[in-house]
């Protein structure tokens, strides 16, 4: 489906474009199919004509005033204010999106009867707040249905005006672009339309030409990537990979300050007045402004949004934890058992994520297996891996998938964690107490089989976040289990004793995905995902 959605002051002026025959001719038989009371019919003009267009003057005139009422009286402009003037604010009380289905997707299943997009309307305005299923006191709005546009899509409008009905009082909706997108989203599963792409809120931010060519001088001059990082990034999306690597698996402030400094990155606090730490910027070495040859820091927020201090402090709280002191000595046998109950600690937690009912559990399994991925790489892999280490690079990848699902809303941090997430972060921290491991013998075979378990619990998580309308992190999860794929190789024969074959279920855990569900009567609501800036849609 796509949507589009604009601001304006003149809601007399929309009502009247969208009874009207449009810009270019492409409206067609414009018909009120739903609006803020139950009766939308009421609200129809009556015809004086057999043209699409022939309504009665005093009946367009009266869904004009109906509609723009609330602003009416409270004394709103029908124009944008100037700075400085009463009421001014940079967008208008009045709200206009559009809702179409490709003309594909009208080819293959016919246009939806007005009772679906009446329903769609009323999902709409109840998600993003304008006008609430239990709240008479919302703004008015009003549904306008037009028959098939030229290019053969199938479409609606929705005006609003965002002034209350029981307080006079102006409503700012936020995230709405959001919320129509997660209606949209459930609405294309629910009627099996075209997928269109959810926007994706844990992307981190495109990076400048500038800061391309900075990089590729840094490679020609020799100097070398950050640890652990793609060489192939920007000096920002090295430090992002390196804070999220050590963030991953540091148990607190001190433990995540400290591995940065290990890693040589620079490192610069803010304090508050109290002098406790509420922020913090990284720099690579070498890199500096050509005018002052200062070094460029990037505060934790600029690389990624989950890496600001608050929030990763709120991470430690919720599931830090101290690792061990190193063994005096780590042999084969030690290893080998470390990764047997890692493996454990994965498939308990595959299968809490298939039957996690609260969002927040489903969170906390998504985010512990970044953790454990990138113990798993860390133990293996060491501190300076080859870039093209598959286990690395599936750290790189399961940060954006745990980046997405850090975005779970209602927050986490009210909601007990899950047992299975609590039990994986312990067998990180497990591993991490190793320090580096040689894989030989049952450990090179047990080392295997955490691999072949962590590949299949990103195929679960990659359901989660594909039921949730997270396509982006979907797709980084689904990459971090095949780049997890290549370690998951039969283990050479052991020179040691064979270690016991551990037991397995015959019954696999299927992703959600294939998991038969009833048809219901309309699409369930997906958990929101976080907070989205509106798109500008078209000028009213």
């Amino acid at each position: 489906m796509i949507d589009k959605i604009g601001r304006g002051w003149d809601a007399p002026h929309l009502i009247g474009y969208l009874m009207g025959p449009g810009r270019a001719n492409e409206h067609t038989r414009p018909t009120v199919i739903a609006a803020w009371h139950n009766d939308p019919g009421a609200l129809q003009p009556g015809k004086i004509g057999a043209g699409d267009f022939d309504f009665d003057p005093a009946g367009l005139a009266a869904l004009r005033e109906h509609v723009q009422a609330p602003a009416a009286a409270a004394e709103l402009p029908t124009r944008q204010p100037a700075e400085g003037e009463p009421f001014y604010t940079k967008h208008g009380y009045v709200w206009h999106a559009s809702i179409a289905i490709s003309a594909e997707d009208v080819a293959a299943r016919g246009p939806l009867p007005h009772e679906t997009w009446a329903q769609i309307a009323r999902d709409v305005m109840d998600r993003t707040g304008i006008a609430g299923v239990d709240d008479p006191g919302g703004c008015r709005w009003v549904a306008v249905h037009h028959g098939l546009s030229e290019a053969g899509n199938d479409h609606i409008h929705i005006a609003a005006v965002l002034v209350r009905q029981d307080t006079g009082r102006r409503l700012h909706p936020r995230n709405d672009f959001h919320a129509v997108r997660s209606v949209m989203r459930e609405w294309e599963d629910h009627l099996g339309l075209t997928t269109t792409a959810q926007n994706d809120r844990s992307a981190a931010r495109e990076a400048t030409r500038g800061e391309h060519e900075k990089t590729q001088r840094r490679r020609e001059s020799g100097m070398p990537a950050a640890t652990r990082t793609d060489p192939a990034e920007t000096i920002r999306g090295q430090l992002r990979q390196a804070v999220a690597d050590t963030a991953a698996v540091a148990g607190d402030g001190e433990a995540f300050l400290a591995g940065l400094r290990e890693r040589g990155l620079l490192v610069h606090l803010h304090h508050d007045r109290d002098g406790a730490i509420d922020g913090y910027a990284v720099a690579l070495r070498g890199d500096v402004s050509a005018e002052t040859e200062a070094p460029i820091f990037y505060g934790g927020s600029r690389l990624s949004r989950d890496l600001s201090w608050p929030k990763l402090s709120a991470e430690w709280q919720r599931h830090g934890g101290t690792v061990a002191d190193r063994p005096a000595k780590v042999t084969i046998d030690l290893t080998a058992g470390a990764f047997d109950r890692a493996r454990a600690a994965v498939q308990r937690a595959h299968t809490a994520l298939a039957h996690a009912e609260h969002p927040a559990h489903g969170r906390d399994i998504a985010v512990a297996a970044h953790r454990m991925i990138t113990a798993y790489s860390r133990v293996t892999d060491g501190t300076a891996p080859p870039a093209h280490a598959p286990r690395t690079q599936a750290v790189w990848s399961s940060h954006r998938s745990a980046t997405a699902a850090r975005t779970t809303r209602p927050s986490p941090a009210s909601a007990p964690v899950n047992p299975a997430a609590d039990a994986l972060n312990a067998a990180s921290r497990d591993l991490l107490a190793l320090r580096v491991v040689t894989e030989k013998g049952s450990a090179s075979a047990a080392s295997v089989e955490l691999a072949v378990a962590l590949a299949q619990l990103m195929v679960e998580v990659a359901a989660w976040h594909q039921q949730r309308g997270e396509l982006h992190a979907a797709t980084a999860a689904r990459t971090t289990g095949a780049r997890l794929t290549p370690v998951s190789r039969p283990a050479a024969p052991a020179t040691t004793a064979p270690r016991p074959t551990p037991q397995r279920t015959t019954t696999a855990v299927r992703p959600r995905t294939e998991r038969g569900h009833p048809e219901p009567p309309r699409p369930r609501r997906l958990p929101s995902a976080g907070d989205q800036s509106p798109k500008k849609g078209p000028r009213l």
